[in-house]
């Protein structure tokens, strides 16, 4: 009997000694097909960081993105890489007209900010997603001032797919492929975060995952997810959440237009998952979820139009100008309580004009389109009104199909696509001409002036761009809060002692401001 025993302990000694050299005989094939796949040198070769870079900076961008794809499987396996890659496809095509339009590096492809700017247009234009990590960047911007786009995977994906998109970026640059696997993979976290979320929701309502829930239950799950996106912000304690979705406290109460909303929920149910079949399965409910994400933005951006018409009944002289006492009159005086932001929160988002000494005044373009107007929010975006100024330059990226034009190309380009601007010709069309000696005879598309030309142009749809060289801060106001300790809302006795203390102005002439620099 010892004997015996004896023999099993050398056994499960020699299994153990044996499994453990398998795995590691499979990561170092997995290793080496890695190096290979990077452009590494064959084996017996001199190894090094500075060859793998330098394998990266051969590779095309094909190559670099299927290299990419292999790196995912690797660490996330075959479907997660499955599915990455059926996104990206599509990607391609809707990312197309942008990365054409935009400048390059040396070698022919996108920098960091530019790669940066692509994916937010991206997702602002397609879904009202305003990207927790990409900015309105100028994509000629100084990469190293900004957030690698990189970032907007967070912590959610292994270091090694975040360490090799970014050494591609960091040596060559990102093609349209790579550019279109990177918007796969957020795309993909999003997907997954809806899965929790309709897992949590499931839970909530006590349904089970598997098997079918019947339709009269469905609306339940909807709101609460739905109300789980509401709420996943940090000026909403863990008790009032629990309020809200448990059903203690009306969301009206948090959200006036949350009866409209509920409306938005049934509509799209009906759309993709008719409640006529008696039940619904989860992968059903997530589908739904899925398409109230993709639609939603959108459709809320009629709540946007609504105020900007709001706001813009307060306009004076200047087109796309409110004075800050009718600011805060109309919150104090007419119920629009949307109207109490701080001077020093609306300085802070670009969105206070003090070029009239005394007489601030909103820039009524910047606050609808600023983040104290954003409604949902996920761990990586926010809803937030759509700028129409993205959807002007996707029409002149197309129209024109370079960087930078003449200009009387942009002239052109501006009179077949967009409508008749506010400002005369006449002054328009010098300063494209002021820009375009600044800049060797052309009108760079994605800089600074011509963003400022723009906001001539169209002083009620585009907005004002930070000055040259600026820190721009756009914060949520909890966000704001926490970093400066300021208010970034007012109260209405802080209101009216400011109506009290300003006098009534009202310009007699416009001028909207212009400063140099890119």
């Amino acid at each position: 009997s010892s004997d015996l025993q004896s023999l099993h302990l050398v056994q499960h000694a020699l299994f153990s000694l044996f499994s453990g050299l398998f795995h590691l005989i499979a990561k170092m094939v997995s290793y080496i097909f890695a190096l290979l796949a990077l452009g590494a040198p064959p084996l017996g070769a001199a190894t090094s960081m500075p060859s793998l870079l330098a394998g990266l900076t051969e590779q095309s961008s094909e190559e670099a993105a299927s290299a990419m794809l292999s790196t995912m499987e690797q660490e996330m396996g075959v479907k997660r890489r499955e599915a990455i890659e059926t996104r990206a496809g599509p990607l391609e095509s809707a990312l197309q007209a942008t990365y054409a339009a935009l400048p390059k590096n040396g070698y022919g492809n996108l920098g960091s900010a530019a790669a940066q700017y692509a994916l937010h247009r991206y997702f602002v234009d397609e879904k009202g997603w305003f990207v927790k990590g990409l900015q309105a960047l100028s994509p000629r911007g100084n990469a190293s001032a900004a957030a690698s786009p990189v970032e907007v995977l967070q912590d959610d994906v292994p270091a090694a797919v975040k360490e090799h998109f970014q050494a591609r970026l960091a040596s060559r640059g990102f093609g349209l492929s790579e550019l279109a696997i990177l918007a796969a993979a957020l795309e993909d976290l999003v997907h997954r975060d809806t899965m929790g979320r309709a897992a949590a929701a499931f839970r909530a309502q006590k349904l089970p995952l598997v098997g079918r829930v019947q339709a009269d239950k469905v609306a339940a799950v909807l709101e609460h997810v739905m109300m789980s996106y509401m709420l996943d912000s940090a000026a909403v304690t863990a008790e009032k959440r629990q309020k809200y979705l448990s059903g203690a406290a009306p969301m009206e109460e948090y959200y006036p237009g949350w009866t409209d909303t509920m409306k938005f929920l049934r509509d799209v149910q009906e759309i993709v998952a008719p409640a006529k079949r008696g039940s619904l399965s989860f992968e059903d409910l997530a589908r739904i979820i899925e398409e109230v994400n993709e639609h939603y933005g959108r459709w809320q951006d009629g709540e946007c139009q609504a105020l900007k018409e709001d706001l813009l009944r307060l306009e004076g002289p200047c087109p796309g100008r409110v004075e800050l006492r009718s600011f805060y009159s109309s919150a104090v005086n007419d119920g629009m309580w949307q109207f109490s932001e701080s001077m020093t929160y609306l300085r802070s988002t670009d969105t206070l004009d003090e070029s009239e000494p005394g007489h601030p005044s909103v820039i009524a373009a910047n606050y609808i389109l600023g983040p104290s107007n954003c409604i949902t929010s996920s761990k990586y975006y926010a809803q937030c009104c759509v700028d129409p100024c993205d959807g002007m330059m996707s029409k002149l990226e197309k129209a024109l199909a370079a960087p930078a034009a003449t200009p009387a190309a942009v002239e052109a380009a501006v009179e077949a696509a967009l409508p008749q601007p506010a400002t005369s010709w006449d002054v328009l069309r010098l300063r494209l001409q002021e820009i375009a000696r600044a800049n060797g005879g052309t009108v760079p598309l994605h800089g600074r002036l011509f963003a400022q030309w723009l906001h001539h142009a169209f002083p009620r749809e585009c907005p004002v761009p930070p000055e040259a060289g600026a820190v721009q801060h756009q914060e949520l106001p909890e966000a704001f809060a926490a970093r400066t300790g300021l208010q970034s809302y007012v109260t209405e006795q802080e209101m009216k002692q400011y109506l009290e203390a300003s006098t009534e102005h009202r310009r007699q002439q416009c001028s909207l401001p212009w400063t140099p620099g890119e």
